[in-house]
């Protein structure tokens, strides 16, 4: 009997495992809206769901921890199941700051456990972060937590590194390999970091991630930075009036170490001008007013267009008069006619006609004169020029590149690595502009005021009358590069640019 009874129960249970397997809708009727369904495999969304108090929600975190919905937060296969039940994110603990920080997967199927058990080193323990981080397969063929990672100053020392997992949690730097194989975004940012020096994204922070620059920034300026990872971009606004960046890639804001402005070969931003101040300057590297300087900037407010309507020959402009004041220059006549003129003057008596009388009537003030009406520059001119000590070694001039309170990107590159008189291009929204041939380089790679926004001529204390004013205006995806940019990478930055400002 009793054997009878645990066959019966065999077959039960193989019953139930067949069930559960092939038909789970079957066994679950009535309770299946208490599981999170995920995922395309009925049978482990049912055994091994995502977790319930851990999600997408950066509210949703373990008591204790606090996210960091800069880094990269997602459902992953970790436990290799087929189905992304496993959430990954940044997590720190509460009170704790940066260095405290580490990365952490709250595996399915453990609900009610420590959602952190899985996890990383932290930072302060070796964990090495970045804002360009992902998750991919590694060699080891299991998942691994990835970043771009500055490694050192050689010909690539920018390289997509992964921490690959292990079922117990993820190795540290002795599992830490090369991805061969990254997302297309990340291919895309390892291209752009390949000679790069400097570079202020300016999204949703006021970061250099080429990881050289000190930045200052004057009367409160910066880049809102929650909630992180914007659709469009935020910028950095300047307004004209006191804001403005002192960078430098030392303690002191000066240039010369990872920044040495004698190597710069190529420089690109976008810009937008609300207003065309005084000769402003997007960027202004030097030791002072005309010492040193490498800078692009605009001429004067902006170029006077003809705002008004064409006026008609004959009309007098600004109540003004050709004729010279007397007793100086000929003056206008009496009347008289043609008869007259003929016999006192050496017209030729022979070949004029008068059909009738004319008359030369004395010259009056106009009874209202007309005022031109006062210009609003709708463009401005790229100035480009390069000092070496006091001397002005370079000017270089693109007419109407800046529309007024409009996007423009702008590229200066050099088109090989000549030292001394290299070919100079300019493009304007990936198109390329202006060529200069045997153009010229700074002579001097350190320099102490390195402004953004700001002209080192702001500053100068002598009498002039209209000096340079602050730059007004929005900055973005500001790049310095130590090789040349190709016209491939030009129009890829642009379009880059273009589709994080949501421009069509």
């Amino acid at each position: 009997m009793i054997v009878q009874v645990l066959w019966v129960c065999v077959f039960l249970l193989l019953l139930v495992a067949v069930l559960e397997i092939f038909w789970p809708a079957a066994l679950n009727e009535g309770f299946t809206t208490a599981m999170i369904a995920v995922g395309e495999s009925p049978f482990w969304s049912t055994h091994i769901p995502r977790r319930g108090d851990i999600g997408l929600d950066p509210a949703q975190e373990q008591g204790g921890y606090i996210r960091d919905p800069r880094y990269f937060a997602d459902y992953v296969d970790i436990q290799n199941l087929g189905v992304k039940h496993d959430f990954c994110r940044m997590v720190q603990p509460s009170g704790g700051g940066d260095n405290d920080k580490f990365f952490a997967c709250a595996l399915g199927g453990t609900e009610g456990l420590s959602s952190v058990t899985f996890k990383t080193q932290s930072v302060k323990q070796g964990l090495r972060i970045t804002r360009d981080d992902y998750m991919n397969m590694t060699s080891y063929k299991t998942l691994g937590y990835c970043r771009i990672l500055k490694l050192n100053e050689f010909q690539t020392p920018f390289q997509a590194i992964c921490t690959a997992s292990t079922p117990s949690g993820f190795k540290e730097s002795v599992m830490d390999v090369n991805d061969a194989n990254p997302p297309d975004n990340i291919n895309q940012l390892l291209r752009f970091f390949q000679g790069n020096v400097f570079w202020l994204r300016l999204i949703d922070d006021m970061v250099d991630y080429a990881q050289n620059l000190t930045i200052l920034g004057a009367s409160g300026i910066g880049v809102e930075e929650k909630p992180p990872k914007p659709a469009i971009a935020r910028t950095l606004h300047f307004d004209g009036a006191s804001q403005y960046l002192k960078i430098g890639d030392t303690p002191n804001l000066s240039f010369g170490n990872a920044v040495d402005l004698r190597y710069l070969r190529a420089v690109c931003f976008w810009v937008r001008f609300e207003e065309f101040t005084n000769n402003a300057k997007v960027f202004d590297f030097g030791n002072g007013a005309g010492k040193d300087n490498v800078f692009v900037g605009i001429i004067g407010r902006g170029n006077e267009l003809p705002s008004q309507e064409p006026i008609r020959l004959g009309c007098v402009l600004n109540n003004t008069s050709t004729v010279p004041a007397k007793p100086s220059g000929a003056q206008p006549v009496d009347e008289t006619t043609p008869q007259n003129l003929m016999e006192t003057t050496s017209a030729n008596v022979n070949d004029f006609e008068c059909p009738k009388f004319e008359v030369y009537g004395e010259t009056l003030p106009p009874v209202q004169p007309q005022a031109v009406p006062q210009f609003k520059a709708t463009t401005a001119d790229l100035l480009y020029e390069i000092w070496d000590s006091q001397q002005r070694k370079l000017h270089i001039q693109v007419p109407g590149a800046f529309p007024l309170q409009k996007w423009t990107h702008v590229t200066i590159t050099t088109t090989n690595m000549d030292a001394s008189r290299p070919t100079l291009t300019f493009y304007i929204n990936g198109v390329l502009m202006q060529t200069e041939p045997d153009s010229w380089l700074p002579q001097n790679g350190s320099t102490t005021l390195n402004y953004i926004g700001k002209s080192n001529w702001a500053d100068d204390t002598s009498d002039a009358a209209n000096p340079d004013e602050l730059f007004k205006g929005d900055l973005f995806d500001f790049r310095g590069y130590n090789t040349p940019m190709t016209a491939t990478k030009v129009k890829e930055t642009y379009q880059w640019g273009k589709d994080l400002l949501g421009l069509k």
